[in-house]
């Protein structure tokens, strides 16, 4: 286990700090630890201390890390017997332990490096079990997945996927408070993708020059097979890059096969993958991670279906009419490989629909994973936790003010629509003298409280969820809020909040919690 802090430099030393637990071989291909190192650069960008925790993890990527300036930690070889239970995830295997041995020498791994702020997982054998060991050494956990066929307790989850429902798929796998970041405009990519994609090559449709990449891995060796459709054809007018990783078992043969081939260049753990999509006119590849970084240039693709998983989402894709798909590799052959790339040289419109919809699809306005895993971490009150609301959070938040008996006591007393309430939050969040931050209990939302600072003093508004009326959640969210107030706010020394007439039951609660009434308003001193 390598030394925690010896590659840090002095100005880490209070940093937030972030753990990944993720793998990387040939079996599970080196996608997952990509994706999670372009996350751990941009919060080391921002000053985040980065650990990277891993049982299988290639040299090569342990001196890659090391060169991002992260550090690695190997966890030691499994000493019980490895038993997969009845109820353990279909890739239980990939984790080359059980899971509560590896739980635990994570679990060690963090405590060696002084805790986390975050703890980060992009792991198929990864669960609900295993998470909630780590849960007391965390301060939250983000879990990065695209498959939704196991249960999680964490804080954030990301599926980058793009298909109908996404979000329906998690149904019943999340606890209630988890922020749920799907779809692919949030996919992971380089700064090299967004910097190329804010000046996007004109694609006219025609095909010039191609890419052959099949993941860092491809133990089916379709580089080879794709090969062998494209070498009949290359020649001054066609002309191929093809990148295999270092790992690819099958680098030697395709080294010495392209070698003498003029038409041809070899990229073996290519650094530079940005520059050749934007050079290429057409992709060879499956529907993992390198996904988005084609569809963010609008690089047409004819793509294989490597693994269960990869399906769905790829059939999405064809329905959007994203990408050629060829189906499953099983049974692939060089024709059908040689029939797609005829088709499309011939039809110069596809091409550049296939473009337009592939850029079409990774437009957002949500804010990047890394402002909401640097942001704020929960506020813990006794037995409920505060976290700042976020721009995902609209959709929960217009629901429950739109309640009847919430809204028939707010100031406006309209229904209000979605994109209003969204501009509304946005104005909020954007605005340092305002503070919206949702209550959980048990890990379910129990209400929300507003705080609008003016000249040291706090205006408080708050209303509940509809399942958590009658149950003290009020006065606990107060004195949470208060709580918070002290440790975060010294500038406040009185609160106000102002309640109709008719709003019984807020007239009540603001008593309750030691407000004085006065003729417009209630009014409470903050004693430190």
């Amino acid at each position: 286990m390598n030394s925690p802090h010896a590659d840090l430099p002095p100005s880490q030393a209070s940093a937030r700090r972030f753990a990944f637990r993720v793998d990387a071989s040939t079996t599970m291909g080196i996608g997952h630890l990509m994706r999670c190192m372009t996350l751990a650069d941009r919060l080391h960008k921002q000053g985040g201390e980065i650990h990277f925790i891993a049982r299988s993890l290639p040299e090569v990527y342990r001196q890659q890390l090391s060169e991002h300036g992260h550090c690695v930690h190997l966890l030691p070889p499994a000493v019980a017997p490895r038993v997969v239970e009845a109820d353990s995830p279909a890739h239980a295997a990939w984790l080359g332990a059980g899971w509560r041995e590896d739980a635990e020498q994570s679990a060690a791994v963090i405590t060696e490096i002084g805790g986390a702020d975050t703890l980060i997982i992009d792991h198929y054998a990864i669960e609900r079990r295993w998470e909630r060991v780590l849960r007391p050494e965390v301060g939250q956990i983000c879990v990065i997945d695209d498959l939704a066929d196991r249960p999680h307790d964490c804080d954030v989850l990301l599926d980058q996927n793009y298909f109908p429902e996404l979000a329906a798929r998690y149904r019943g796998l999340l606890p209630a408070h988890c922020q749920l970041l799907c779809g692919p405009s949030h996919a992971l990519l380089r700064r090299e993708f967004l910097d190329a994609a804010a000046a996007p090559r004109p694609r006219g449709g025609a095909i010039h020059r191609v890419l052959v990449f099949y993941g860092g891995a491809d133990p089916d060796n379709l580089t080879g097979l794709t090969l062998d459709a494209l070498l009949p054809r290359l020649g001054p007018e066609l002309q191929a890059d093809v990148v295999v990783g270092a790992i690819n078992p099958h680098v030697d043969t395709l080294r010495a096969r392209c070698a003498g081939q003029p038409w041809v260049r070899l990229h073996v753990q290519a650094s530079n993958m940005a520059e050749l999509m934007i050079a290429a006119d057409l992709a060879f590849g499956a529907c993992g991670t390198a996904t988005w970084e084609r569809c963010i240039l609008g690089l047409p693709a004819i793509v294989v279906v490597l693994a269960d998983n990869q399906r769905e989402p790829t059939q999405a894709l064809v329905d959007a009419g994203v990408v050629l798909s060829l189906g499953e590799v099983g049974g692939l052959t060089a024709g059908d490989i040689a029939d797609a790339v005829d088709r499309l040289t011939a039809n110069p419109a596809l091409c550049r629909d296939m473009s337009a919809k592939a850029r079409a699809i990774m437009h957002t306005d949500d804010a990047p994973i890394e402002d909401i895993l640097g942001g704020d971490l929960p506020f813990v009150f006794e037995d409920l936790q505060l976290r700042f609301a976020v721009q995902t959070d609209a959709p929960n938040l217009l629901a429950w003010r739109n309640q009847e008996d919430v809204r028939v006591h707010s100031r406006s007393q309209e229904i209000i629509g979605l994109a209003k309430h969204a501009d509304w939050l946005a104005t909020v969040i954007g605005d340092p003298a305002r503070h919206l931050q949702i209550g959980y209990r048990d890990g379910k939302p129990i209400g929300v409280v507003r705080l609008d600072e003016c000249d040291g003093t706090g205006e408080v508004s708050i209303y509940l969820t509809p399942d958590a009326r009658g149950q003290n959640n009020g006065s606990a969210l107060l004195r949470a809020q208060e709580a918070w107030i002290r440790a975060t706010r010294p500038a406040i020394q009185r609160l106000i909040a102002v309640v109709l007439d008719t709003n019984d039951t807020s007239h009540r609660l603001f008593l309750k919690n030691g407000y004085t009434r006065l003729p417009t308003h209630y009014e409470k001193r903050i004693t430190r």
